[in-house]
């Protein structure tokens, strides 16, 4: 292993600009502790807010991503069943590893408030070697390819948990996505389908549209000005019995709206980072649960991989770019260009 890896980095929040590449040290495994040859890093709105000092609380100088696969390139002394070859992917967060969330897989809900965010609080994948906690590490069934792998996690994983785990979404029920045409609303239009829910998909554009019918929507609304309640009640005669809102505060106040008296709303992304206000009565004469959700817990993720690996799921990777066009990547994502989940190649394989 060299001394020297390539990685993109930001020392600055901004544009796509900041993003610039350098040379930076190979970081070294401490006991518990792996090296990650990254094979592919995958590129998620958060990024994109990271990047933009929506986070100040961020690392500089840094390297973004959160979604990554690769090899064990070297380990710690302690490497729990993990040996330098083997096929892997990442969790995105990091917790103390000691209270009763982090034992039992759940690091995104440390009670010690101590979780790291891959690729925000600690460097990320955007680079040829990562180093993560060996806990945080999953091996990779030998069906399981590692370009979808890099993404599983953020999409597959936070979809499922929000759906079936946060949602407790059931067959039969009505659930509406917005946000559908992005890397987590696509799978978690195939998550709900999977679960015998009839759903909606709110997107802004007729690109979009077309994606998420293709993956099983069984109506899409093409909603530019966010504001698809009506259109939804007017369609199905009816309002959702959950709405999973991707977006966050640019749709959030018409999720509620959009949601049957008793129904739940349960709110996974923020695309723009920004605040919302939500009158009280909303919640009080629906008796809407207004539920967050974050990540997904080992457990679910192992259960995911195997689901890849017999073939009933799918981890839908929409491109793949080299990692020298991280910058390209996010004008093009800041632009609204894209539909569905990009991946950067570091190493390939």
């Amino acid at each position: 292993m060299a001394s020297e890896m390539h990685a993109i980095r930001l020392e600055e929040f901004g544009g796509p600009d900041v993003l610039r590449p350098q040379r930076v040290p190979v970081p070294e495994p401490r006991p518990g502790q792996v090296v990650i040859e990254v094979a592919y890093c995958g590129v998620c709105r958060h990024d994109l807010l990271t990047r933009q000092g929506a986070f100040p609380r961020a690392l500089r100088p840094l390297t973004l991503g959160h979604q990554v696969s690769g090899r064990v390139a070297a380990t710690g002394s302690t490497a729990e069943g993990l040996a330098v070859g083997d096929r892997v992917m990442t969790m995105i967060y990091t917790g103390c590893g000691a209270c009763p969330q982090c034992r039992s897989g759940a690091e995104a809900l440390c009670s010690a408030q101590t979780a790291q965010f891959l690729g925000e609080d600690r460097d990320g994948g955007y680079a040829e070697y990562v180093l993560v906690e060996t806990r945080t590490v999953i091996a990779l069934p030998d069906q399981v390819g590692l370009a979808q792998a890099a993404i599983a996690t953020c999409t597959l994983g936070t979809a499922q948990h929000a759906l079936l785990g946060r949602g407790a979404l059931q067959a039969g029920e009505t659930v509406a996505i917005t946000g559908a045409s992005g890397g987590v609303g696509l799978h978690a239009i195939s998550i709900a389908k999977a679960a015998e829910a009839t759903v909606v998909g709110v997107v802004s554009s007729e690109r979009g549209a077309a994606r998420a019918t293709e993956l099983g929507a069984d109506e899409v609304i093409i909603d530019a000005d966010r504001r698809f309640a009506k259109e939804l009640r007017r369609r199905l005669g009816r309002q959702a019995d959950l709405v999973l809102d991707i977006v966050g505060a640019p749709t959030l106040r018409e999720s509620l709206h959009a949601v049957r008296p008793g129904g739940r709303v349960v709110v996974l992304g923020n695309v723009e980072g920004k605040e919302v206000s939500i009158p009280p009565a909303y919640l009080i004469l629906k008796e809407i649960s207004l539920l967050g959700t974050k990540s997904c817990s080992t457990h679910e993720m192992r259960t995911l991989l195997a689901g890849l690996a017999r073939g009933e799921l799918a981890a839908d990777v929409t491109e793949i770019v080299p990692l020298d066009q991280a910058r390209t990547v996010h004008e093009r994502m800041e632009s609204g260009e894209n539909v569905g989940r990009i991946v950067l190649e570091v190493r390939g394989g």
